[in-house]
């Protein structure tokens, strides 16, 4: 399939199927950009419903969750994850775990988005996205019973690379066995909502609901006061209280305690991460002193 362009407007590109093709093209024309953003998004979307049981959606940007959130039905779980970070979300690319219904079709009729994946769509509901952006609005309908091969393969500057796909089962069980269940579902979501972010990653979360994302940046401090800095903003808008229970998780091990003197900074009260660096104790210590409850899963989820 020939696509709009690349990764810019200047570059040329392809996808071919190494298989069964994993979507259909119900509208519009993919680029390179909305297929890495489709197909990593609807991942996501795909596990956390399959874990939890809920509807998931998750609003993507530049191959990394702006939002993802849970709710009882997918209108509502596509609004909590685009509220996270509007701003981030502004021209952004949908996922959801179950079909569109009219309603998440004229929430999306009003908003600035590019694209979206479904495993489904009902009567009429593309008929109303279709309209969107002069009728260039992507819809891809999921094949929600497409399994990729173990093998991810990568081409860069004439070498291939290859390795198994990260499909190591993300459960409670990684996590302090004492946990209150909504703190350790949260962490939970985390977990997969970070494996299907660009490392460094830091994600904070309440109430089922991403509400901060510090993503890609070189330093784990940096992620983290992004992270932190977009939770309070997503708080201040809802309430004069301090945030507090606040869950995070982190995609690669605490180096330095200055994460977790920021991370209580923004409420943090629950904290998954890999442990296993060379200054562990101390941020176990930190943590400790601060009253937040750690869990060291023992599992890296770096995406690059």
């Amino acid at each position: 399939m020939q696509l709009r362009y690349g990764m810019n407007p200047h570059q040329s590109a392809s996808v071919t199927p190494l298989g069964q093709w994993p979507f259909t093209v119900v509208c519009g024309s993919p680029s390179y950009i909305n297929l890495l953003d489709a197909l990593t998004a609807w991942q996501l979307v795909r596990e956390a419903s399959s874990t939890f049981g809920l509807p998931a959606a998750a609003s993507f940007k530049h191959v990394s969750p702006a939002g993802a959130a849970l709710a009882d039905t997918v209108s509502a779980a596509y609004v909590r994850a685009r509220d996270a970070d509007p701003k981030s979300s502004y021209g952004d690319f949908v996922a959801v775990s179950h079909p569109v219904d009219a309603e998440l079709a004229d929430r999306l009729r009003r908003l600035v988005c590019d694209g979206i994946i479904a495993p489904g769509y009902d009567e009429g509901v593309v008929g109303v996205l279709a309209g969107k952006k002069r009728g260039n609005f992507l819809v891809l309908e999921a094949d929600p019973t497409f399994e990729p091969a173990d093998a991810e393969v990568r081409e860069v500057y004439g070498l291939r690379l290859t390795q198994h796909r990260d499909h190591l089962p993300l459960t409670r069980s990684m996590l302090d066995p004492d946990l209150p269940e909504t703190a350790a579902r949260d962490l939970l979501l985390g977990m997969i909502v970070a494996r299907y972010t660009q490392s460094n990653t830091v994600v904070m979360l309440k109430d089922a609901m991403a509400i901060g994302i510090g993503a890609g940046q070189q330093s784990r401090i940096d992620c983290t006061r992004l992270a932190g800095e977009k939770a309070d903003l997503w708080w201040s808008a809802r309430s004069t209280d301090p945030l507090t229970d606040v869950a995070m998780v982190s995609d690669g091990a605490i180096p330095f305690v200055d994460n977790i003197i920021e991370a209580h900074r923004h409420g943090v009260r629950y904290l998954a991460e890999p442990g296993g660096s060379l200054r562990s104790p101390d941020v176990a210590a930190a943590c400790a002193s601060l009253g937040i409850t750690l869990s060291h899963t023992g599992t890296r989820l770096f995406r690059h």
